[in-house]
């Protein structure tokens, strides 16, 4: 299965845990929120004019992205996510811990944009289920450096979390097929919306066959096939079939393997 998220982001590489990381969330101020619907619905939240933090959720995993806005070196980031307020790792002092969050790491110099995913599996979430996230990074240098909470005026809502509700990710194309056809089968193919149902006939149950969009198109497999430079018919045949557009799509891999006829 392959995602296709629009974001523009960079690879980025993370080593070592945050080490004894502190933080007051008295000492954090709010800024604006902003919450966008693309298909999917977005949470995003500020680490103050630092960084922009966005959360969405997928079929089965949410995605946490990053994006540092400013000149300040970008040290570390941390999660954690709780069905409480009383389940957030802190000090002995009180103040939250981000050493402790459930995801805490160090950010490679130079990096600006990080993006982690988290299944549903390995928080133990379903859809419909409403959960309490916060996040702290880190950045400057030397005695610049400064932690961050990811706040917002409306979502944060004078705490040092907020709300996240796990919605249906209505686009998901399901899992790669590959389907072997004998070469007379193939040939024998009477018509166009023939080879799509062969396709369409691959999807998992329960995805939408009549919604994607085939890449190549099922008219430029057919051209393909019956292309008279071809050396042989026998060879495979893919087309990613899309659902959904931009940053909420998803797509599967389908290939049409055919084969030469029995002896």
């Amino acid at each position: 299965m392959k995602k296709f998220l629009l974001l523009g982001l960079t690879v980025f590489c993370l080593s070592c845990s945050v080490e004894n990381d502190e933080i007051n969330e008295l000492e954090i101020s709010e800024v604006n929120l902003i919450t966008s619907n693309d298909g999917c619905t977005i949470y995003e939240l500020q680490f103050a004019d630092e960084a922009t933090l966005e959360v969405r959720n997928f079929y089965d995993y949410l995605e946490v992205s990053v994006i540092n806005l400013g000149e300040n070196q970008f040290n570390s980031l941390s999660i954690h996510f709780a069905e409480t307020e009383n389940e957030f790792p802190r000090t002995g002092k009180g103040d939250l811990n981000a050493s402790k969050f459930y995801y805490s790491q160090n950010v490679d110099k130079g990096i600006d944009e990080v993006k982690v995913n988290f299944t549903f599996d390995e928080l133990g979430l379903t859809v419909g289920d409403e959960i309490l996230i916060t996040s702290i990074a880190e950045f400057g240098s030397g005695k610049n450096k400064s932690k961050i909470i990811a706040t917002d005026s409306e979502l944060t809502d004078g705490t040092y979390y907020f709300k996240y509700l796990v919605e249906e990710f209505k686009y998901y194309a399901g899992n790669d097929h590959i389907r072997e056809i004998t070469l007379s089968d193939a040939v024998a193919i009477p018509s166009w919306d023939e080879v799509r149902k062969l396709y369409a006939g691959m999807l998992d149950p329960g995805v939408p066959k009549n919604s994607g969009v085939y890449n190549p198109s099922i008219w430029d497999i057919i051209n393909d096939f019956n292309d008279p430079n071809r050396a042989s018919k026998v060879d495979d045949y893919t087309t990613i079939y899309t659902l959904g557009s931009g940053e909420c799509s998803d797509s599967v891999e389908l290939t049409l393997k055919v084969v030469p006829d029995p002896l």
